[in-house]
């Protein structure tokens, strides 16, 4: 019975440290709009979260930030300023800055 619950214990504890590495760090920078003035404009990013179907089984997961980040990394974006930042979505605006 120990050995079940040390390797459930285990096993819990490897799903948990792969959930966190999955949203990795990400190369865009989180900015204010005061910091970006003298950027290149990209585009405007919104993304919904996937919640699921909430009537049976939500998933709770409220991974629209992580998708605009993502997002904003596939067009080589170095800022991003965010206008919403919510459980149910996210928008921001995303900037090239030199160097």
């Amino acid at each position: 019975m120990r050995v079940i619950l040390s390797g459930i214990m285990v096993a819990l504890a490897a799903a948990a440290i792969a959930g966190c590495a999955a949203n990795g760090p990400y190369s865009v920078a989180v900015a204010e709009e005061i910091m970006v003035r003298h950027c290149t404009y990209i585009a405007t990013l919104s993304e919904n979260s996937d919640m699921g179907s909430i009537q049976i089984h939500p998933k709770f997961t409220y991974d629209g930030r992580d998708m605009v980040l993502r997002k904003a990394e596939m067009l080589n974006a170095t800022h991003v300023v965010f206008l919403a930042d919510y459980p149910s979505g996210s928008a921001a605006l995303a900037y090239h800055c030199p160097e």
